[in-house]
Parts: C-alpha cells; sequence; structure tokens
C-alpha cells in the first residue's frame, strides 16, 4: 500500500472504530465510500495495521472469511446517526453486545482481542468491543462531528474546545469563508453609503 492511500483519508485517530466511522469524504460533490472505493475494505485494514490499530495475529483472523463491506456500511450509518444525536440510547448498547456473541474474542499473552471468527463477524467485535469499552471509560462523551458543514468526520475533542476534526483542511477552510464572508459584507456597507 502506498502512502497516497492514507492520505485519502479525511482524519484518522487512534481509535478503531472512529477510523471505520470516518471511512467517506466529500470530493467534488460527491460521497466517496472507502469501503468500496479507493481499495476497499482490503486496503482499510491494512491502513489500520500500520497505524497500530490491528495487528498481524488479528489481520489473519480477519481474513479467513470474506467481509461484506455493505454489512459495515450498515453498522457505520447505524452509529454515525447515533453519535449526530449526541446521546446514545440503550438498544444501540445492546446490540453492540451481541456482535461480540457473534463472534467471541479471546485475548493472547499480550491482552490483544482476537476475534474467534473471521470476516464480517470477528470485524464488528473487534469495533463493538472498542466501542463499549470507550462508552465505559467516558470516551462518548468527547466525540464530536466535525464543524465544517461538507465534512463527514467525526474526532475525540479532549479540550473541549475543538470545531474541526483537521486545522489544515476543515479549520483553514472554515475560517477563510468566515474571512470572505466578513469582507464581502464590508464592501456591501460601504457601497451603500
Amino acid at each position: 500500500m502506498d502512502g497516497k492511500f492514507e492520505t485519502q483519508y479525511p482524519y484518522l485517530s487512534d481509535y478503531l472504530f472512529l477510523n471505520l466511522l470516518n471511512t467517506t469524504k466529500r470530493q467534488r460533490s460527491k460521497r466517496m465510500d472507502f469501503l468500496v472505493d479507493g481499495g476497499g475494505v482490503e486496503e482499510w485494514l491494512k491502513l489500520m495495521q500500520q497505524l497500530n490499530l490491528l495487528d498481524s495475529q488479528q489481520i489473519n483472523k480477519l481474513m479467513e472469511q470474506p467481509i461484506d463491506a455493505s454489512e459495515l456500511q450498515a453498522f457505520r450509518v447505524r452509529w454515525r446517526d447515533h453519535l449526530s444525536q449526541l446521546e446514545i440510547p440503550e438498544y444501540p448498547l445492546e446490540s453492540l453486545a451481541q456482535y461480540i456473541k457473534q463472534a467471541p474474542l479471546y485475548f493472547d499473552s499480550e491482552l490483544t482481542p482476537i476475534p474467534s471468527k473471521g470476516g464480517t463477524a470477528g470485524l464488528l467485535s473487534l469495533v463493538s468491543f472498542e466501542m463499549l469499552r470507550g462508552i465505559k471509560e467516558g470516551l462518548f462523551e468527547k466525540v464530536k462531528k466535525c464543524g465544517s458543514a461538507p465534512c463527514y468526520s467525526f474526532f475525540v475533542d479532549v479540550s473541549g474546545k475543538r470545531k474541526w476534526c483537521s486545522m489544515e483542511v476543515c479549520g483553514n477552510r472554515e475560517k477563510a469563508k468566515k474571512q470572505y464572508l466578513k469582507a464581502k459584507d464590508s464592501q456591501a456597507q460601504q457601497q451603500q453609503q
């Protein structure tokens, strides 16, 4: 895999579940889905391994069976909706536990969770386990959607003041837009005088 694929992602985090939620971006007014486009699920898994979010033992287990991108997309849509509401109802937590029951995890000597099944069930079990652990640790209270309208990304706001997933992309875009509108208003006021 080349670095080009990694730079296509709008925002990469230290969390597997956020990187799954952030597998879409707007490009030239169209929504791009990295689970289908740009290399698909296999390339995404390789990137997660490069980021040390998955190790070779986990990847090998996951690749034992096919991974269904449409099931991952449905999971992503459901959880993006829950996080957009800023509140996680009780029933989705039960659904996360169900994913783990479908492919129970065991732990190696380094306490790395390994799914008992490969494929879609195994991947969703790993993601669900991380999400449940994050909910228990209060991480989800810090998850925010990017404040830039065309951006689909979610991020963890540790400071409580962050507005954008990336200052380089979304923050600069929003600041430039604000400055442009301010200058335009100033010109309009000068012309009225």
